[in-house]
């Protein structure tokens, strides 16, 4: 009785994962990381491709020359509403190509403003995750990475330009 009752369940919950992801998402993506990426990818202008080449971390740690042109290889940007229903704002993550690593990827968060976009984060990490709390009208965010031996969690909050950091723990690892 207990092998029949546990194919019922087990079938009832294939057939729910199914209807799922069938569906429309009923909100946007909050959680992003290296494996999994972003549910709905978007292009990237070439607006904000030169807005990445020009950012500290891309140019220091990948290579970019500042002002230049990014190929998107590489790079995966999901949409996300941070600071407001009428405001977009893209995560861009470094998951492939010369971006790829075991343990941490680039972050980025660029903001879609009428001068153009700009970085307002950018950050190496194992994922990225949005909280609802928010700092200066938008959310809070926050990273999740490891070392040999810890578990780092930052807590970012956005300063009305761009996120910084607000606290920071540490966990040891077993």
């Amino acid at each position: 009785m207990k092998v029949a009752q546990t194919l019922v369940i087990l079938a009832a919950l294939g057939v729910a994962a199914v209807a799922q992801s069938n569906s429309k998402p009923a909100s946007e993506q909050r959680y992003f990381n290296l494996v999994d990426a972003v549910q709905h990818s978007e292009q990237l202008s070439d607006a904000e491709l030169t807005a990445l080449a020009s950012d500290d971390l891309m140019r220091t740690k990948f290579g970019a020359a500042s002002g230049s042109k990014l190929a998107q290889e590489g790079l995966e940007a999901a949409a996300v509403h941070l600071c407001g229903a009428d405001e977009r704002d893209l995560i861009v993550i470094g998951n492939g190509g010369s971006y790829a690593t075991t343990y941490a990827g680039p972050f980025w968060i660029l903001r879609d403003l009428p001068a153009g976009p700009v970085v307002a984060l950018s950050e190496t990490s194992l994922s990225l995750s949005t909280d609802p709390k928010r700092s200066n009208k938008c959310m809070n965010l926050e990273t999740f990475a490891v070392t040999a031996t810890d578990g780092i969690t930052t807590d970012y909050k956005f300063d009305g330009q761009k996120y910084v950091q607000s606290k920071q723990k540490s966990v040891k690892l077993p």
